[in-house]
């Protein structure tokens, strides 16, 4: 229970302030634990960071797995990038620790100046999705999948930046609105509907 409650509290100031901006006074506040007891569990502030990125990683990776999985079972993509999009969007936004994970890893790329790989594997899945939507019909349009890929990527990774506390929408909601007004375009289906496409 100890290892928990400090690991829920370290997601918590990673989520919000990333590594750099978080330190373990702060983790420890939250638990209401000494620093003695916290250091029974983890060692440091990269311990702590590093144990939610693995975690993180192996859920992204399964995620991911996942989706190309039910796209060749069901032979609909569009749906399942639907799925996975909105799947992903709501993880992020309701899973403190999964979105700790996220935002240690893009931090980490950022500092290093690369490209996180965690998004070129997403970008990989979204682009794989199209093309089988094209084969499969639920997908029309005639967009390089590459170039709609780093679109949905990048609507799921920016949609917290233009959330603000007054907004009634979620940064999930707003991804769900958003790709409704996508989705017909992808599919050929007219705008507004996004009929035949599944529920998120």
């Amino acid at each position: 229970m100890t290892y928990d409650l400090v690991l829920g509290a370290a997601a918590a100031e990673f989520a919000l302030h990333g590594f750099a901006g978080t330190n373990l006074a702060d983790i420890t506040a939250r638990t209401g634990l000494t620093k003695g007891a916290l250091y029974g569990h983890f060692s440091s502030k990269a311990d702590l960071a590093g144990e939610l990125t693995r975690s993180f990683e192996s859920a992204w990776a399964d995620t991911l797995a996942a989706a190309v999985r039910e796209a060749e079972e069901t032979g609909a993509a569009l749906p399942t990038l639907r799925t996975l999009l909105l799947g992903l969007a709501r993880r992020v936004h309701e899973d403190l620790p999964f979105a700790a994970g996220l935002r240690l890893v893009l931090d980490a790329a950022r500092a290093e100046g690369t490209t996180p790989v965690h998004l070129a594997n997403l970008c990989g899945v979204v682009a794989l999705l199209v093309r089988r939507g094209r084969q499969d019909g639920s997908v029309t349009t005639s967009h390089p999948p590459e170039l709609l890929a780093r679109l949905a990527v990048a609507l799921l990774v920016g949609a917290p930046a233009v959330v603000t506390a007054t907004d009634t929408a979620d940064p999930a909601a707003l991804v769900t609105e958003v790709w409704d007004l996508l989705e017909p375009s992808l599919s050929g289906s007219g705008p507004g509907t996004g009929a035949g496409t599944g529920a998120g």
